[in-house]
């Protein structure tokens, strides 16, 4: 073939690639000759595939956030597979709810065909409960099941530090009651994991600020410590009518209380673009900040611990770092 033929192909690919990043979502490709051009440029590392016959630009892909990339698949995947119904993280995400950590090679459709569900490599079936009537909906582009359901199979489904961060979402970004969650969960009161959800239901608090902190804080309540009070708001010393929020406080007992803090790299971002690109380079502003909000906590006498989520995920560090600082454990 001619090189004109394949220039032509080449502009058709990355016009197509610009249309999806505008629709927000990957390229979905079902044609053989455009699979393997772009099987090429993955080779080359100009493109990433996260899911079969999904690709995006690997720039693009890497500036998104992980339940953007995500999104970005299911709208993708919804698009080859337009039948098909999401459910569970794949709902939650589509509805906008915090779940941590989101792997975007997998998605959760329902077993329309009867079936009792099972898992593959990228394709997880749930099946479809007659008592919901799976009245699917369309939200961010995509059908799925409604918001009641994603809820209830997101804490059935999911370990209780990682199910917080939906719990809480739910109670936070749609101003939902715990009595709400257990509603939704009691719908289906003998499927697989209810227990589980109903335990995690009771520990949501609406105050965490984000799936991070609400993930650290299962970690925290299944090390044995005690469950700190969220988001604490506390006056500025050296400067009247300014407060500083705190991510976690424990009271100690003793007068001299520990405020914990969960770093993220989200906190000092370079939004310029000086330093290493935008959103990619340290702000020595924000670190300056950061130093003198710490300076003027150390006057209450409070312990001050900090941890990144990485640190939070290995937990006999954390265990270890918490027991350090003095940090209550349960009775």
């Amino acid at each position: 073939m001619s090189r004109g033929y394949w220039r032509s192909v080449q502009e058709e690919v990355n016009e197509a690639l610009d249309a999806a990043e505008e629709r927000g979502m990957c390229l979905c490709v079902k044609s053989d000759r455009t699979r393997k051009l772009l099987e090429r440029r993955m080779a080359s590392g100009i493109v990433v595939a996260p899911f079969p016959r999904v690709y995006a630009r690997t720039a693009y892909w890497k500036s998104l956030s992980p339940s953007a990339q995500s999104l970005h698949v299911i709208r993708a995947v919804a698009a080859l597979h337009p039948s098909w119904a999401f459910c569970a993280t794949s709902a939650a995400i589509a509805h906008g709810l915090q779940v941590s950590e989101p792997d975007p090679s997998v998605v959760h459709i329902l077993d329309t065909k009867g079936g009792n569900g099972h898992g593959g490599k990228h394709v997880v079936r749930h099946p479809a409960r007659p008592e919901h009537g799976e009245n699917c909906e369309v939200v961010a582009g995509v059908r799925v099941v409604p918001l009641d359901r994603a809820i209830a199979d997101c804490l059935r489904m999911l370990p209780m530090p990682t199910g917080l961060a939906v719990a809480d979402s739910a109670l936070r970004d749609y101003g939902l009651s715990r009595e709400d969650l257990a509603r939704f969960v009691h719908a289906c009161p003998h499927a697989r994991g209810s227990r589980r959800a109903l335990q995690t239901i009771r520990l949501a608090d609406g105050r965490s600020e984000n799936g991070g902190e609400s993930v650290v804080r299962g970690i925290i309540i299944e090390l044995g410590f005690c469950v700190p009070e969220l988001q604490v708001l506390v006056d500025d010393p050296a400067c009247p009518g300014r407060e500083y929020r705190i991510d976690y406080v424990w009271d100690t007992g003793t007068g001299r209380p520990i405020f914990g803090e969960l770093d993220g790299a989200a906190k000092y971002v370079d939004r310029s673009g000086v330093g290493g690109g935008v959103g990619k380079g340290v702000s020595g502003r924000a670190l300056l900040a950061e130093r003198r909000r710490e300076s003027r906590l150390t006057l209450y006498d409070a312990a001050i611990v900090r941890f990144s989520f990485e640190e939070a995920k290995n937990r006999p560090f954390f265990k270890a770092l918490l027991e350090r600082y003095g940090v209550p454990r349960r009775g």
